[in-house]
């Protein structure tokens, strides 16, 4: 689940100097390599989360170019104050990604970023910008009405909250101002998650794929495959063994299914209405 300036890449069609600053999808937090249709994996990170969640994950995908996104407010943005709004938030990344001119990137998010994904690759594809594919992970699907946000419990109950989804660094624990630094950035990224709203209606016309935990509450009874509702192509999905953070509790199997979704979704698409 995890949260704004202004865009400083060029829009569609602007030059712009090689060395403009890309806080949205930091050239620097880049690896692996892809070229072709499909080959880039844009990265949102789970609430709390920068792009650092995504450091590791290019020597277990060959071939694909990984291009995590930064939201404000941490790692390199740290002074930046976080977002609350995803809908403003996915409107500067998609102008990010629209300036990089990619042939059909993935998109991909883990927990509150599948939902941030799912928003930047709506308004991607209303500026008629083509998506492989959306790969959801650890998240329900979006809820079309707001909801009520942990993000007011008192400081306590919402650490014990993250704490219990398994999504609280250890550091918080041990080092009581580490909390207080994070709360802030947490806070922001769940109340961005909870008060999201987005009608049925709206659907991408992209496929997507959902990955979920079979241990996590968050998408038990049927809302991982709630996602099917929200394309008019081709859904699948995938589940798991573990809980919200299955990708460290199960990285083998978590990673070989984002490659089959990857590979399929690179050659196919099209919607179905």
């Amino acid at each position: 689940m995890a949260s704004g300036l202004m865009a400083t890449g060029a829009m569609p069609g602007v030059l712009r100097s090689v060395a403009a600053p890309r806080p949205w999808l930091p050239v620097q937090r880049r690896a692996g390599a892809g070229t072709g249709p499909g080959s880039v994996l844009i990265c949102f990170p789970p609430a709390g989360a920068g792009a650092g969640f995504f450091r590791e994950w290019a020597g277990s995908l060959p071939g694909i170019r990984i291009v995590p996104v930064q939201l404000p407010g941490r790692e390199e943005r740290f002074g930046e104050a976080p977002e609350e709004d995803a809908v403003a938030l996915a409107r500067n990344i998609a102008d990010a990604i629209a300036s990089e001119g990619w042939d059909r990137p993935v998109l991909l998010g883990y927990s509150y970023g599948a939902l941030l994904a799912f928003e930047t690759a709506m308004q991607l594809e209303a500026e008629d910008i083509d998506i492989a594919c959306l790969i959801a992970m650890a998240r329900a699907a979006p809820q079309t009405t707001p909801q009520p946000t942990v993000a007011d419990m008192d400081d306590d109950a919402f650490l014990d909250y993250v704490r219990r989804l398994g999504g609280l660094p250890q550091e918080v624990d041990e080092v009581p101002e580490f909390a207080e630094l994070m709360l802030p950035v947490m806070r922001a990224d769940f109340r961005a998650n909870d008060l999201y709203a987005r009608a049925e209606s709206e659907r991408l016309r992209c496929p997507i794929h959902t990955i979920a935990g079979t241990a996590d509450a968050a998408t038990a009874d049927g809302r991982d495959a709630a996602w099917a509702e929200r394309t008019k192509s081709d859904y699948g999905l995938a589940r798991i063994d573990g809980g919200h953070f299955f990708i460290n509790e199960n990285p083998s199997a978590a990673f070989h299914q984002i490659r089959d979704m990857i590979s399929s979704a690179s050659h196919a698409g099209g919607s179905k209405a």
